[in-house]
């Protein structure tokens, strides 16, 4: 449990217990009625509408009411420092210095599970990231992304959902053929001393091509690399095998 819920259940039972001395009405629910942080202009760390929930049910005005509410709050916490009423009828509260100490370390000595959501509902998650088409290494956009999703299924982990991380390798359409013609006309180069046509758009002519075309004439003997027709089937898949060990590779030096 967070404090900002830790002390709406406070808040919760103080006003329970008001409407039993009869100092207060409550209604069935408490929908509404919440715990936040409040604006730093105000100095302290924890704001509750509750005042102005209650105040129509109440007939009294929110600044009204808080006065009532307020006290209490205080004299059943004596790790709260001080408590104001800000209009239109927030009860805003500052802790003692204590409370953080002791809130660190309850953080260290619960570290595996101090955090953990336990009342909401646990669901199966597929988390897809990254996903960059398989064309070449990574940039810094992707990495961010890489971090971004990574980070988020980690929080979900956390907080015991069922998560699958997936990276989706799209190996079909006008890119990647695009990118298979770059690396052809890369082995062409190397082969036969063949120009690269850079004035063609259509291709990537990035130097990272150059290591991919090396990397497949070395460990392929068998292809004859005279049209790319006749190779376009088996040289998508050797290329899109060599550049998913970039992206592999890239993903490796971040940790995921």
């Amino acid at each position: 449990m967070n404090i900002f819920e830790l002390y709406l259940d406070k808040i919760k039972s103080i006003i329970v217990n008001l409407s039993k001395d009869g100092k207060i009405i409550i209604p069935e629910t408490f929908n509404g009625i919440n715990s936040e942080i409040p604006p730093i202009k105000f100095d302290c760390d924890i704001s509750t509408n509750v005042a102005m929930v209650l105040s129509k049910l109440n007939k009294k005005s929110p600044m009204d009411l808080a006065e009532i509410i307020s006290p209490v709050i205080k004299e059943n916490d004596s790790l709260i420092q001080t408590i104001t009423i800000v209009k239109p009828g927030f009860i805003n509260i500052k802790f003692k210095p204590i409370f953080w100490s002791n809130f660190i370390k309850e953080i260290i000595s619960n570290a595996k599970s101090f955090g953990i959501n336990e009342k909401e509902k646990k669901l199966n998650y597929l988390v897809e990231f990254v996903s960059a088409n398989p064309t070449g290494p990574l940039h810094v956009g992707h990495c961010r992304g890489a971090i971004l999703g990574d980070v988020i299924s980690n929080i979900l982990i956390f907080n015991k959902h069922d998560v699958s991380k997936e990276y989706y390798v799209n190996d079909y359409g006008n890119q990647i053929i695009s990118f298979t013609k770059s690396v052809f006309f890369r082995i062409r180069e190397i082969l036969f001393n063949e120009k690269f046509p850079i004035e063609n758009s259509d291709l990537y002519p990035g130097d990272y091509l150059v290591d991919i075309a090396k990397n497949i004439i070395e460990s392929n003997k068998v292809l004859k690399f005279d049209k790319f027709e006749n190779v376009s089937k088996e040289l998508t898949l050797l290329s899109v095998s060599e550049s998913l060990k970039l992206i592999k590779n890239n993903l490796s030096n971040i940790k995921l």
